[in-house]
């Protein structure tokens, strides 16, 4: 059956700008293509991010179709809505299916997307990547719209992807058909190089994230002095973006650690560079909390990480009991404690062959489990059974 397949304010700003949540749908719409007659990417109608253009702008990537519309402001947005309306109506097929892909929205939103796919006939997915009433230190107007859409967004569509089992349970009272859909990669981008670092001390452990995280920024720092006072020689590389008023903090802490010559940071990478910091470092690091929302969610760090077949450095949460195990396809600390996770770094360290030995197997568990082409074979033939 023909597919006209639209991702509606599930990206931000696609493609202009990279973020994980454009990576991940990016994947979905490149392992979707073998079955679908078009893909078109709609970016939210609010236009908010500084990387939108003054105007509209359209384009072709991958072969998916993309549509940006500029910032709204007052009556503007219901021109970009016109539009959006306008896009659906000239890209649906008569004869076949028509697939309405979405994400978080603001609630009114939401509604208005699940309106036209009801005016126009499309059939609605959405994928449930958090559990947003577990996000922390968000103002009330966010905390009203996380709840309104978390306990009500199912209601009003034909069917979900969830990220996880946990949110696999969570929404099981929707009664709607579901399809687990983990984090993807795509395991061609990366070939595996032999590690053969110069010397201890060119050897380096890395991070890639965002300032946002902060509390797990820090951690990171403290595990690592905790690894340096025991005599250790490799570095830690950090790779990160956000508000220059937190990388001050993040400088200030490494100073007051005593670790300044050790340390590493780099920001605004180009994303081959990025795959190319992967591919060198002695491991991956990527800290989880043992809180709700780490426990609800899996990171699309670790599809790229594990493309690279270095190793990473992650803890018992979540979906990661349900995919790794400890020594053999990941480094997994059952405590979230800067010793645990000095411990493990210790052990890398100490033992290359090992760590060369758990990164192959971590990516060729990626491959089995995480690839996306065998996801978009999946997705679509849910699609098909909605």
């Amino acid at each position: 059956m023909d597919k006209n397949i639209i991702f509606l304010g599930a990206t931000d700003n696609y493609p202009l700008k990279f973020t994980a949540t454009n990576s991940k749908n990016e994947l979905v719409a490149r392992g979707l293509l073998p079955y679908a007659d078009r893909i078109t990417f709609i970016n939210s109608p609010l236009g908010l991010n500084g990387t939108t253009p003054n105007g509209a702008l359209t384009g072709d990537k991958l072969g998916c179709a993309y549509h940006v519309f500029p910032k709204s402001r007052g009556f503007s947005l219901f021109r970009n809505l016109k539009s959006v309306f306008r896009l659906m109506k000239e890209k649906r097929i008569e004869k076949g299916q028509n697939i309405l892909i979405m994400e978080h929205s603001y609630v009114p939103l939401y509604m208005l997307y699940t309106l036209f796919a009801k005016r126009l006939g499309y059939k609605t997915a959405v994928f449930i990547t958090e559990w947003h009433m577990y996000f922390e230190n968000v103002p009330v107007h966010k905390k009203i719209d996380y709840a309104l859409f978390d306990y009500t967004f199912g209601y009003f569509t034909h069917g979900i992807m969830p990220i996880s089992q946990l949110l696999e349970q969570k929404l099981a009272h929707f009664k709607k058909p579901m399809l687990k859909v983990p984090v993807l990669a795509d395991f061609d981008m990366l070939t595996p190089l032999p590690y053969t670092p110069a010397t201890s001390n060119s050897e380096y452990f890395m991070y890639c994230g965002t300032l946002g995280y902060f509390s797990v920024i820090v951690f990171i720092i403290k595990s690592y002095a905790l690894f340096v006072k025991k005599g250790h020689q490799q570095k830690l590389k950090l790779v990160l973006n956000g508000s220059a008023e937190r990388m001050q903090q993040v400088e200030a802490m490494i100073r007051d650690e005593g670790i300044t010559q050790q340390v590493i940071i780099e920001q605004k990478l180009p994303f081959a560079k990025l795959l190319e910091g992967y591919q060198h470092a002695l491991a991956l690091l990527i800290p989880l909390r043992p809180d709700r929302q780490d426990k609800a969610r899996f990171s699309h760090k670790i599809g790229e990480y594990l493309s690279s077949g270095r190793p990473i450095v992650t803890g018992r949460v979540g979906e990661i009991s349900h995919y790794f195990e400890h020594r053999k396809n990941a480094f997994i600390a059952d405590d979230y404690t800067p010793e645990a996770y000095a411990t493990l770094l210790s052990m890398i360290a100490n033992d290359r062959d090992l760590a060369n030995e758990v990164g192959r197997a971590g990516r060729e568990l990626g491959e089995n489990s995480f690839g996306y082409q065998q996801h978009g074979q999946k997705i679509a033939a849910f699609f098909s059974n909605l």
